[in-house]
């Protein structure tokens, strides 16, 4: 996907997701459709917060739509604090995707890195 290809898919998603009706959210997405366009970083680690009902699992969706029009969804991963947020993201719960300790296993570095 060339680099003008893949900048109006940002725009069509944001426009598909009416992103442009809430600052908030829209710049949520930018943020991480910018970094996705423009590989500024190896990789970036964004952090969504709001109380309930603010449009965190929408501004979500919409990333991972993105990722899917690209041809890239394997690129991103997904996780929530708690399971009912994790299934709504259809993600993983941090505890889940950092091996947290639940029991007798300890995570190794090399399988943490690995993710």
């Amino acid at each position: 996907m060339t680099k003008d290809e893949l900048l109006e898919a940002i725009d069509q998603v944001h426009d598909v997701f009416s992103l442009e009706n809430n600052e908030e959210q829209s710049r949520a997405f930018r943020i991480t459709a910018e970094h996705f366009a423009f590989c500024t970083m190896k990789q970036m680690l964004l952090f969504i917060t709001g109380i309930g009902g603010s449009g965190k699992s929408h501004v979500i969706k919409a990333i991972v739509t993105l990722f899917k029009w690209c041809g890239c969804p394997e690129n991103l991963l997904l996780s929530a604090p708690t399971g009912c947020a994790a299934v709504l993201i259809d993600g993983y719960t941090i505890h889940a995707l950092t091996f947290l300790p639940g029991g007798e296993s300890v995570a190794k570095q090399s399988d943490l890195e690995a993710i």
